[in-house]
Order: structure tokens, then sequence, then C-alpha cells
């Protein structure tokens, strides 16, 4: 079974020159220890300086809450995880002053009190090069998805995102009793995983099963950032490694290129005398990235 990559995958910047990656999932997915982990990769690898990334997340971007909806919040009866709790259009207006290479506002959600804030970023500082944007509905909104050079969904087992949440929520400084998370669970968050965010995977370019534990699809998206950036990476990590000279190949062999499995890891003289070509991605390769890491995205 060979892999390829989805025809509508955005390989050029636009004429910003900033990278927008979107980054799905269910809640309690890791989604933002992914983030973290691929910020940390692009730094490593001297594609781009953590100073040029900017993070954010779909939860800053609640919709500011009327008295009547603090009465439902109180009495537990209001849902933030449904698409219309979100302010849509802010969104839009900040992706779009960072585009442009304007000042830009980042929000910042404060739980405790449901209000907002504003993190001021002044056009003197520049514009960021590369932009994650994470939350459960980052591949919902069709208007988001235009924005986005790169979409990825984790893709994490229902029990485990659960056993995260329910770890999580017992953490807390004030923590929630066991039964009212799992209320809150089986009311809102398992529903909008069904009816919303298991849906828009269909949109996603690179599914990650196991989050920033795939390790493989870490590299590999990464990898990718640096090409379309144009930035060959320059990898720092002790780990053994296939971001460097033999990138290109692994990426071919990866896309069901006919490339030779022994040329994967041989120095560039040696690969003239490489066995056949295979047109299937070798075993080692793949051992720990299963074949959802692509999935082609429907017309």
């Amino acid at each position: 079974m060979s892999l390829s990559l989805p025809a509508t995958f955005n390989y050029n910047l636009p004429i910003s020159r900033v990278f927008f990656i979107g980054l799905a999932g269910g809640a309690d997915s890791g989604k933002v220890k992914f983030c973290r982990v691929l910020i940390e990769e692009l730094q490593k690898n001297q594609i781009v300086d953590s100073s040029k990334v900017v993070l954010l997340h779909l939860h800053d971007f609640y919709k500011e809450l009327s008295d009547e909806d603090r009465v439902r919040v109180a009495s537990g009866l209001y849902n933030f995880d449904h698409p219309d709790a979100f302010d849509w259009e802010l969104i839009v207006e900040l992706i779009e002053d960072i585009q442009e290479g304007n000042a830009f506002r980042i929000p910042k959600f404060n739980f405790s009190t449901k209000t907002r804030s504003y993190e001021e970023h002044s056009k003197e500082r520049g514009s960021p090069t590369v932009v994650l944007l994470e939350g459960i509905f980052v591949l919902y909104s069709a208007k988001i998805r235009e924005f986005l050079n790169m979409k990825l969904f984790v893709d994490l087992d229902d029990d485990m995102r659960l056993a995260n949440r329910v770890a999580r929520k017992v953490a807390e400084f004030n923590p929630d009793p066991i039964d009212h998370v799992l209320t809150e669970y089986v009311r809102f968050v398992k529903p909008a995983f069904d009816d919303f965010i298991q849906p828009s995977k269909k949109w996603a370019d690179i599914i990650i099963p196991r989050g920033s534990e795939n390790v493989t699809a870490i590299e590999l998206i990464t990898a990718h950032t640096a090409d379309l950036l144009g930035r060959p990476p320059q990898s720092n990590s002790t780990r053994p490694s296939r971001m460097n000279s033999s990138n290109s190949t692994f990426l071919q062999e990866l896309a069901g290129s006919p490339v030779s499995k022994s040329s994967i890891h041989s120095d560039p003289s040696s690969r003239r005398a490489s066995a056949a070509p295979s047109p299937v991605p070798s075993k080692s390769i793949l051992a720990d990235t299963p074949n959802s890491v692509y999935k082609p995205v429907p017309e």
C-alpha cells in the first residue's frame, strides 16, 4: 500500500509569507502539547526562531457572556463545546491582520471570571513566520480552513481522551467532583465530538495518531514546513533523524515514489549501487506510523 499527499494540500505560501497551521482534535487529545513539541522541533532544526511563531488557542475566542449566559454557566447548562460558543468573526479578523502585516491583538480568555483580555502585538515587532491555531473546531469552519496552509488532526482514542480529562480536572486548584466531570462529558463533550469534531477530520491533510508521542509524524510535519518555507532543517537532535541530507528521499518513499530502501540511510556515493527500487514504503520507516498519517481529502 503506497501513501500519497492529498491533492488539495496547499504547497504555496501566501503573499504575506505567513505559514498557517491548523490543528484540530477531540477535547484533551493533546493538541497543545503537540503544538509545543512542533515549535521546539522548528526551533531546534533552525527552521524558524520561536520568537517568530505565534500559537493561538481556539478556547481564547469564546464569545463574551451575557448575564443570561452567566446564569446558565453557574447552573452547568452553558455549552462551551459547541461551535456557537465561539466568536468566529474575531478569529477571521485576527488572521487577516496577521496576513496583512498589521498590528494585532491576541485574546486571552479567563476561565475563572469568564472574561476576555487582549495581548497587543505592535507592527514594529514584525509579522510572525508561522502561526499555529489549535482547538477542537479548527477544521469545522470553512472560512477558517481557507486560511490554513496545513491542516492537522490529532486522533486519540475516546477512552484516552476521557482519562486525560478526568486527570486534568481533578488536578486543578479547585477540582471538580468526578460525577460533575462525567456528566459534563456525556452532556456536552462527547456529543460535540460525534456531531462536529469527528466529521471535520475529513478536511485534514494529515491525521496524527497518538499525538505528540508520534515522533515520526512530528519529523515529517517539520520537514514539510521546512520545505515550504525554503529552509532545509539543520537537526541538532541526538536522536537519529531522517530530517537531514536524506530527508527528500525519506519523503519520496513515504509518498510512494520508487526510491531504493537502502538509499534511505546510505551516503550519496553508495546509492547508485543500491537495490531495485520499491514502490511501497519500507516497514522500518513506517514502524511507528499507522497508515492513516495521510488521509486524502474528498472533492
